[in-house]
C-alpha cells in the first residue's frame, strides 16, 4: 500500500462545509450537502469516496477542487493543497493562481467523457487547450508528446485527428485520462470515471489509472458508489453518508473490520460468486439535507440506535489505529 510521507498530505481537509443556498419567492432554501467533512489523502495514494447517490460525494470533490457556481457555497472550514501554500482552499484563491494550477498540478477526470471533450473540436484541439500553456514548445513538439502519451493509455496517435463522437465510449474516457495525466499533476480527481463503461472496458480503465499513478507518484481521490471498484483501486477508504463522512481507514481494513453500520450494509450488498443467500435491504431512505435530522443522520434507518443519537452529532474517533468511526454504538457513545 502507498503511504505518506514527511512531507504531510497532499490535501488536507478540515471541518469542510457546502450548502446550495437559494432565494425565490421570498422562500429562503439550504441544502447542507456536505457538513463538516475532515479528511487527508496522502502522497502516491488513491483514496476513494463511498456512499449512495446523494451522499454529497460529487459535491464535496466540486468544492476541493474550487468548481463552484451558484447556488452552491463554500461556508466553512479548508481545503488545503501543498502545492498551493496561503491558500486554505481553491475556491478562495484568485483566478490567476486557480489557472496556473489546474492541469499542471491539478486535474479532473470527470464521470462522462463529453463532459470535457468539445464534440466540435478535434481531440488534438482539446489536449492544446487543457495543456499546451503548461508544457510549451512548438505545435509539432506538443502534438509528438501528446502521441507519445496517447501510446501509454493504449491508444493510436490518429486519435489526435478524431472528434469525439467517431471514438468509443472506453477510448474517450481513455482520453480524459490521458488529458489529465500528460502534465504529470501532483493530485489526480476522479469522479465515477468508470460508470457508463462496461465491466471489461471498466476493468482495463482501472488497471490503467493505477498503472499511471505508480508511474508519476501523484495523488488520486477516486469517487464511485462501487465498493466493488474501491476494493480493488484504492489504498484508503472514506464512507459517506447525508453529507458526513462516517468510517475511514485502509481499504483492506475497512472490508474486513467495517464499524459504521452503514459501511457494513455497502459491503454486505456486494454479491459474492455462489452465494445464494437473500440478502436484506436497508430500509428507509436517505435524509433531506434541506432539514436534516438532529444527531447522527443515519439514525433512523440505523439498527444500532440508542436515544444519543437523535440527539447528539458522534464525534469521529479514531477506534483502531489509522481507522476512524463516528459512531455512538462503536465508539461507547462520545459526543462531538
Amino acid at each position: 500500500m502507498s503511504g505518506g510521507d514527511d512531507a504531510g498530505p497532499v490535501l488536507e481537509v478540515r471541518d469542510l462545509q457546502a450548502h446550495f443556498r437559494s432565494h425565490y419567492f421570498g422562500v429562503n432554501r439550504e441544502v447542507r450537502a456536505v457538513d463538516g467533512v475532515t479528511f487527508a489523502v496522502n502522497r502516491n495514494e488513491i483514496y476513494g469516496l463511498a456512499g449512495e447517490s446523494s451522499s454529497g460525494k460529487t459535491t464535496l470533490v466540486k468544492t476541493i477542487a474550487g468548481l463552484l457556481k451558484p447556488p452552491l457555497e463554500m461556508v466553512g472550514g479548508s481545503a488545503r493543497f501543498s502545492f498551493l501554500p496561503g491558500w486554505d482552499a481553491i475556491g478562495r484563491a484568485p483566478p490567476d493562481v486557480v489557472r496556473a494550477i489546474r492541469w499542471r498540478h491539478l486535474s479532473y477526470i470527470m464521470q462522462g467523457s463529453m463532459n470535457v471533450l468539445n464534440p466540435l473540436r478535434r481531440v488534438r484541439h482539446s489536449f492544446r487547450d487543457f495543456a499546451w500553456r503548461h508544457l510549451g514548445g512548438s505545435k509539432a513538439e506538443f502534438d509528438a508528446r501528446a502521441e507519445a502519451h496517447l501510446e501509454r493509455v493504449k491508444l493510436d496517435p490518429s486519435v489526435l485527428a478524431a472528434y469525439p463522437h467517431e471514438l468509443s465510449g472506453g477510448m474517450r474516457q481513455r482520453v480524459t485520462i490521458a488529458l489529465a495525466t500528460i502534465c504529470k499533476p501532483d493530485f489526480i480527481i476522479a469522479d465515477e470515471p468508470t460508470t457508463a463503461l462496461d465491466v471489461v472496458v471498466q476493468k482495463d480503465v482501472l488497471a490503467m489509472i493505477r498503472a499511471i499513478q505508480c508511474e508519476m507518484g501523484s495523488s488520486v481521490l477516486f469517487i464511485t458508489h462501487d465498493m466493488g471498484v474501491h476494493a480493488a483501486l484504492t489504498d484508503r477508504l472514506g464512507i459517506m453518508y447525508a453529507g458526513r463522512l462516517v468510517e475511514d481507514g485502509e481499504t483492506p481494513e475497512i472490508f474486513s473490520r467495517p464499524l459504521h453500520p452503514y459501511t457494513r450494509h455497502l459491503i454486505a450488498s456486494l454479491p459474492r460468486i455462489g452465494d445464494t443467500q437473500q440478502r436484506d435491504g436497508l430500509e428507509g431512505s436517505p435524509p433531506n439535507l434541506a432539514a436534516p435530522p438532529p444527531g447522527c443522520r443515519f439514525h433512523p434507518r440505523c439498527p444500532l440506535a440508542m436515544p444519543i443519537c437523535a440527539t447528539t452529532v458522534p464525534a469521529m474517533i479514531e477506534s483502531l489505529p489509522g481507522h476512524r468511526v463516528a459512531c455512538h454504538a462503536v465508539n461507547e457513545g462520545a459526543a462531538a
